[in-house]
């Protein structure tokens, strides 16, 4: 218990000068490329420091807008990934009529899952809700899955290291935040006594402390340490290599699929704030089987019920718009979509993709302007999902007769093993879950054992599926030794050549609003600005600002309708 008291005697001796000197609440104002600003008040809560505390958001999330347009709009949305759809939900709720528009043959994005010709249910990647999603929460709880779908794991996050030896950041605690955290951190097997102490002495030195008493303060200074990175951040005061590389590197690797030597201290740092001030941030959710079943089917039948009309297998191929006497975009007055390029007009359009999509859509003449020409700036990071079936329980370290046996119903998370996220230091997949034991309702299958899905990063993507999927198994028997007993009966490995945007230093700068220089055309997407990671939350957070904005500027003289219906009466002139 020493460490734990030297945390909390560094952390409140450090802590002290904060607490006689909090600032006033002032507004943080977005950072921006651009002179486009928002005019609606329900977008602008969704940005800057208040934005990270305030649980309020899930009310608005699963309320909805609140408010119905006088004007109808008929919007055009590009890309039914979540913040597409989410979008969509707010929009048809304020009156609007809404078509999309998704070059895959299913919706999700980035969250995207479907079934193989065998029905086995593949996913884009590995899924894991925080307790820190207000806005998405808030969203399945308006479609009814919050309930149904999300399984609650323990406040728990565990290392597996080489021959099954376990570390663990425990964070079930009486006293929560940051008590609980003080503590995880003190007691985790995961570190030395010197990594510990290091560890507690650059922690106490950190932004974390001043926002417990002053959390304008401490979110300033966080978003000031966006041009370094992690590594350099932790190191530059008493921060041990150890640390970084028992620790810091599968959680870096977790968020961003890149190490603490790459990831902005800023991106870091972020999450660390959460988790810190708010007990429930650290804890973590899994859906009760995939993505498809358990988030995206209640939105599509709650976008369905209001009209909306969702065209997958169709992309936009260009984005019909009017020009300035420069070859600046000034109007959009429609997209062309399908093998066909059939020509839809719309009032309002929004792009909701993820980076290489936005890239490959926009005009090259958007890039005229600084707001769109910065998107390009932004690099994304290579992943490959590998999910692993055996005919044993691979996590089931306690027991070997208890690994073998697959007999009998275990659905419902009675398989044996470990029912939560994994994190390693030891493997190449930043993290990793038994699908059959977190996620069972589509995954476990009866006479059969675990379902492994691993999440491999750069350094593996460039390997044949067929190599990935064997050091994906070898690499399990190393951290559960007792493993190697048992066959593997399946797999798949599903390559995304362009995922996350890559959060290495200096990025944050290049992210766009929403709103864009071109009065009728909105970006939405985890990668826009909404002050959170590319994450679920993040695109869900996008989808809800982009949905205000429009309703905000929809009515009255000089509005999106006013606009549109000027425009076609000009065309009508013209053409008579």
């Amino acid at each position: 218990m020493f460490l734990f008291f030297l945390l909390l005697v560094t952390l409140f001796s450090l802590a002290a000068p904060f607490s006689l000197n909090v600032r006033t609440k002032v507004p943080t104002l977005l950072h921006s490329t651009t002179d486009v600003t928002f005019k609606s008040s329900s977008a602008k809560q969704q940005i800057g420091n208040d934005s990270f505390l305030n649980e309020d958001l899930m009310s608005r999330a699963q309320n909805g807008p609140g408010r119905v347009n006088k004007s109808k709009l008929k919007i055009g949305i590009v890309g039914a990934g979540l913040a597409g759809m989410v979008a969509a939900m707010d929009l048809a709720d304020a009156g609007h009529e809404v078509e999309m528009f998704e070059l895959r043959p299913y919706v999700g994005g980035k969250v995207s899952s479907w079934k193989d010709k065998d029905g086995n249910h593949i996913e884009m990647g590995l899924h894991v809700f925080f307790g820190c999603y207000y806005n998405l929460f808030g969203i399945m709880k308006r479609t009814g899955s919050f309930d149904q779908h999300l399984r609650l794991k323990e406040h728990i996050h565990t290392f597996i290291n080489t021959g099954g030896h376990l570390g663990a950041l425990d964070f079930r605690f009486p006293i929560g935040a940051p008590i609980s955290g003080l503590q995880a951190f003190a007691k985790t097997e995961q570190l030395g006594l010197a990594d510990k102490f290091h560890n507690a002495v650059r922690l106490g030195t950190s932004p974390i402390v001043r926002a417990l008493f002053d959390f304008d303060g401490g979110m300033d200074m966080v978003r000031e340490l966006d041009d370094i990175t992690f590594s350099e951040w932790f190191t530059r005061l008493g921060g041990s290599r150890g640390s970084l590389d028992r620790m810091w590197d599968p959680i870096a690797y977790a968020l961003g699929f890149v190490d603490c030597d790459n990831i902005s201290a800023r991106c870091m740092l972020t999450i660390f704030m959460l988790f810190a001030i708010r007990t429930e941030a650290s804890v973590l959710r899994m859906l009760d089987g995939s993505p498809q079943t358990g988030l995206h089917d209640p939105i599509i039948k709650y976008l369905e019920d209001r009209g909306v009309k969702i065209n997958t297998g169709m992309g936009c191929r260009d984005i019909v718009h009017e020009t300035d006497s420069d070859g600046k975009p000034t109007y959009v007055k429609g997209i062309k979509v399908g093998p066909k390029d059939e020509y839809k007009e719309f009032d309002a359009v929004v792009c909701a993709l993820d980076v290489p999509g936005i890239k490959k859509v926009l005009p090259e003449n958007f890039r005229k302007f600084k707001m769109f020409d910065n998107i390009y700036q932004l690099d994304t990071v290579p992943i490959a999902t590998v999910q692993v079936r055996f005919d044993g329980w691979v996590t089931e370290m306690n027991s070997e007769s208890r690994m073998m046996d697959v007999s009998g119903d275990q659905s419902d998370g009675k398989g044996g093993g470990i029912d939560n996220l994994l994190y390693s230091a030891d493997a190449e997949f930043s993290c990793f879950a038994d699908l059959a034991i977190t996620s069972p309702g589509e995954y476990y299958k009866e006479g059969e054992g675990s379902l492994i899905q691993a999440v491999f990063d750069e350094r593996a993507f460039g390997r044949s599926e067929e190599q990935i999927k064997n050091d994906c198994i070898e690499q399990l028997g190393q951290l559960f030794p007792s493993s190697r007993k048992l066959k593997c009966t399946w797999a798949s490995v599903t390559k995304l050549g362009q995922s996350l945007y890559r959060e290495k230093p200096g990025q944050d700068k290049f992210r766009p609003t929403q709103a864009t220089p071109v009065s009728n055309f909105f970006l939405a997407g985890s990668y826009t600005y909404q002050d959170y990671l590319d994450s679920m939350e993040g695109a869900t957070r996008s989808g809800l600002m982009v949905a205000d904005e429009i309703i905000e500027r929809a009515d009255g003289i000089g509005g999106l309708k006013d606009m549109a219906e000027r425009k076609r009466e000009e065309e009508l002139q013209q053409q008579a």
